[in-house]
């Protein structure tokens, strides 16, 4: 790991060759978070091109030392800690530390292959791209295999199948003997692309980990909304419904990101009330539909006719830059 000063440097003057930053909230991970690192240890992109920042937003400090006294030499990372305020303060916080132009979020459970930042930095050359989602796919083995605590350099999912820093450079090879498949949300972000039907509901492809967006864009609409604390169920996607209404596009990569998931049982309840708590703030009341549709009790076709065209849609064409 490379020792970097954290310092905050003012927006629009990325210093030196630092194009990408990317934003890895985090908390208390251990194993999972190793892996995360090591994949961006391994990327294509020259380092003197991008920057790790990594948010510890746990109210107890501790895991997040493990990981970097562990993480592979020479990645340019800094570390932050935002106290257990929640994940979208802990995006905020990286993302007034970064230098870069193209902020990337990227999860603490996401493993990005090799040439990830590479086609993400080539996808923002095109001036009219705003929001670029990578791809996801969950690898269902470890969804119910803890973080080991303490830190330990292997993750034992289902049947044995086993990760580790040494064959994260080859996992795309492996995945198809790890449970891969693609969650709900991540359909869904094709289905809203790739059809004229749901046009208004491109917002829904602003899913929190392997997105990047231009600083400028971020800043726009004022970053993540803070006002939900630590409730968890889509303060990405919240996002993603104000880069919409402010004219952003969006955009699908192909390159993809494993994702390391832990299984919730809680998730049909989340969704709903966090999204009720949503609609009071828009004051909008049909955006607490999307609650029941991620939560898998509404079909998408249903949530675009209940929510209907968006008020003060931008114009064909416009795009926030």
């Amino acid at each position: 790991m490379t020792d970097i000063p954290l310092t905050a440097v003012p927006p629009g003057h990325p210093p030196g060759g630092t194009a990408v930053s990317v934003v890895v909230p985090t908390r208390d991970r251990t194993t999972r978070l190793l892996l995360t690192l090591t994949a961006l240890a391994q990327q294509t992109l020259d380092r003197e091109r991008f920057e790790v920042i990594l948010v510890d937003d746990a109210p107890e400090p501790g895991a997040v030392q493990q990981v970097l006294d562990a993480v592979p030499e020479g990645l340019p990372i800094r570390s932050a800690a935002t106290g257990g305020r929640g994940a979208a303060c802990a995006r905020n916080s990286g993302a007034r530390l970064a230098r870069g132009e193209v902020l990337l979020f990227l999860d603490d459970d996401t493993v990005a292959t090799p040439r990830l930042l590479e086609e993400h930095l080539a996808a923002h050359r095109n001036p009219a791209a705003a929001v670029v989602h990578g791809g996801i796919v969950d690898l269902s083995a470890f969804a119910l295999t803890p973080d080991p605590q303490p830190l330990q350099a292997t993750l034992t999912g289902a049947r044995g199948r086993q990760i580790e820093p040494g064959t994260v450079a080859g996992l795309g090879s492996a995945a198809p003997l790890l449970g891969p498949r693609r969650s709900f949300i991540e359909r869904t972000a094709r289905k809203v692309v790739q059809s004229p039907d749901y046009a208004s509901l491109r917002w829904l492809t602003c899913i929190g980990t392997n997105t990047s967006m231009r600083r400028t864009v971020f800043e726009k609409v004022g970053g993540f909304d803070e006002h939900y604390g630590e409730l968890w169920g889509g303060e990405d996607l919240e996002l993603g419904l104000r880069l919409f209404a402010a004219g952003a596009t969006f955009e699908l990569l192909d390159a993809i990101a494993y994702h390391l998931p832990r299984a919730r049982r809680d998730t049909g309840d989340l969704l709903p009330r966090f999204w009720r708590l949503v609609a009071d703030r828009h004051d909008d009341p049909r955006l607490a539909d999307v609650g029941p549709f991620l939560a898998g009790r509404l079909p998408l076709h249903e949530l675009a006719a209940r929510l209907g065209p968006v008020d003060d849609a931008p114009a064909p064409g416009t795009v926030v830059t």
